[in-house]
């Protein structure tokens, strides 16, 4: 019994002996084996289980100021919205497979943005870290070109939206105006024009120089200090005094070019006789009205120069002389002085939006730390490498001692037959 058992048991040396005789078949099973699961990790398990993602910063013009052209706030959500993410896929056919909408839905795509503590105050440093799951990609070349394509969409809008800002005066709005509320708004819309420039100067220098083409294809360069003072030279204080005084003393009013002109006139007229007797009834109660009396007086003889009239005390009406400043004529023509100021500051208007935009272009832009995308939650190309040559080891090491094994237990069977059959020939003899 215990000879049978040695002759059925299995030695250490047995197995080498049968792995040497086979370690080319072994090895070579190895290695296909390996290749395999290597491409099986490349190209399935890895852009199933991994995330990409990719560190960038938005680089604004304006240092610290992280806000569109005109002012509105930039939120950095934004960036990986899913009119984002339709925009970044379009801007590429390479992106038509990726579907940006199953990414949306599910969360599958991720923006954070880096903070740091300032005086006790949080602020974003405007950088940003995307990260997406590879599972929508063909692989890590595909997904960074992506998020390039994503985050690449803030500087062209951007800059888009720096050509659409509208510095100008609405003309509909001016020209309806009265005369006093358009030399208020050209006062604003001068100071208005240097403070976007003052502001520029601010964030870079007054020799910062500006470059671009202009609407008739010249080129343009210029420092930001030179834009500014070509503002400040128009409507300037002694042009705005001048033009307040004689409005002042024309008594100049807007009624839509002149259509009721002669209403108003005829209102001043009324007015000036009402004031003639609240003046007669003041001085006649002796009270203490000089004052009242010396406004109304003023009051009737600017409205006397204006209309230009003469006045009859015995029938109490007036005579036009037509000597008054207040005439259409008049209107329009101060109503065009006030149309040059409005159309010079227009113009200049119209250059702060190729300055600007000029700005941005140059400005605003994206960094990313590095071309490539991280992975992580994928399996080391170089271990699944090493644990697959090894499992490929063991694996064609097994099946060839089993072959092995299998094939000595039939050669003994057959023997064994063989044995049987010579032995009953025999007995037969």
């Amino acid at each position: 019994m215990d000879n049978e058992e040695m002759n059925e048991g299995v030695t250490i040396g047995d197995v080498f002996r049968v792995l040497k005789r086979k370690i080319w078949w072994i090895l070579g099973a190895a290695v296909l084996f390996t290749a395999s699961m290597i491409l099986l990790l490349e190209f399935l398990v890895n852009p199933l289980l991994a995330t990409y993602s990719m560190e960038f910063r938005l680089i604004f013009p304006s240092e610290g100021n992280s806000t569109y052209p005109d002012g509105s706030p930039f939120f950095y959500q934004d960036i990986i919205s899913r009119d984002s993410l339709a925009a970044a896929k379009n801007s590429d056919n390479a992106f038509s497979s990726i579907d940006i909408e199953k990414m949306n839905k599910n969360g599958h795509i991720a923006i954070e943005a880096e903070t740091e503590t300032v005086n006790d105050v949080k602020v974003y440093t405007g950088r940003y870290t995307i990260t997406v799951q590879g599972a929508y990609f063909r692989g890590e070349d595909q997904a960074a070109d992506f998020i390039r394509a994503v985050a690449g969409l803030p500087v062209t809008d951007i800059k888009n939206r720096a050509k659409e800002v509208n510095y100008a005066l609405d003309e509909k709005a001016f020209e309806s105006a009265p005369f006093e509320e358009r030399l208020l708004l050209l006062a604003q819309e001068k100071e208005s024009l240097l403070s976007v420039y003052e502001n520029w100067i601010e964030v870079f220098s007054e020799t910062y120089t500006v470059q671009f083409t202009d609407a008739e294809g010249n080129r343009v360069a210029r420092r930001l200090k030179d834009f500014h003072d070509s503002v400040a030279a128009l409507f300037g204080e002694s042009v705005k005094l001048e033009l307040e005084n004689e409005l002042e003393f024309g008594g100049y009013y807007w009624t839509g070019n002149g259509a009721d002109l002669n209403d108003y006139l005829t209102q001043l007229e009324n007015e000036y006789i009402r004031n003639r007797d609240e003046i007669d009834q003041l001085a006649v109660a002796q009270t203490n009205g000089s004052a009242r009396i010396v406004e109304l007086i003023s009051r009737n003889n600017n409205i006397a120069y204006w209309v230009g009239f003469d006045y009859d005390e015995e029938t109490d009406t007036v005579t036009r002389n037509g000597n008054g400043t207040l005439t259409a004529e008049n209107v329009e023509k101060y109503a065009a002085r006030l149309k040059e100021e409005f159309d010079q500051l227009n113009k200049e208007a119209d250059e702060l939006i190729n300055v600007v935009s000029a700005i941005y272009a140059r400005g605003m832009t994206v960094r990313f730390d590095k071309q490539t995308v991280t992975s992580s939650g994928d399996v080391n190309t170089i271990v699944g490498a090493i644990g697959s040559l090894i499992g490929g080891l063991i694996i064609a090491g097994a099946i060839a001692y089993a072959v092995e094994t299998n094939r000595k237990k039939k050669e003994k069977t057959r023997e064994s037959d063989r044995a049987e059959e010579e032995t009953a020939g025999e007995d037969k003899q």
